[in-house]
């Protein structure tokens, strides 16, 4: 699954490929954006997080990882999934 965003400047697609959105999604669901905590969850490398944030950044445009994820919110990209209710 890719999403499309259309360049105007450039007129040209961008795409956010599928490692990308599994990565914002698994910040969203272990409530971090940090580099170890995430290769050990995704079974990836530290040096892998890294270029694939750099990556979301340069996509999105944005300077930080957590206005990387508000971004991606906000465009519908990702979203957070609805906690649990506690039934007692």
């Amino acid at each position: 699954m890719s999403v499309n965003i259309n360049d105007k400047d450039h007129n040209q697609e961008k795409r956010l490929t599928p490692a990308l959105y599994t990565l914002l999604e698994a910040c969203l669901e272990k409530k971090t954006t940090n580099t170890k905590i995430l290769a050990t969850y995704l079974g990836l490398s530290p040096a892998t997080i890294r270029t694939e944030f750099q990556r979301i950044l340069a996509f999105m445009n944005v300077h930080c990882r957590y206005e990387a994820l508000r971004t991606a919110e906000e465009k519908g990209l990702i979203r957070r999934k609805p906690r649990a209710k506690k039934v007692s």
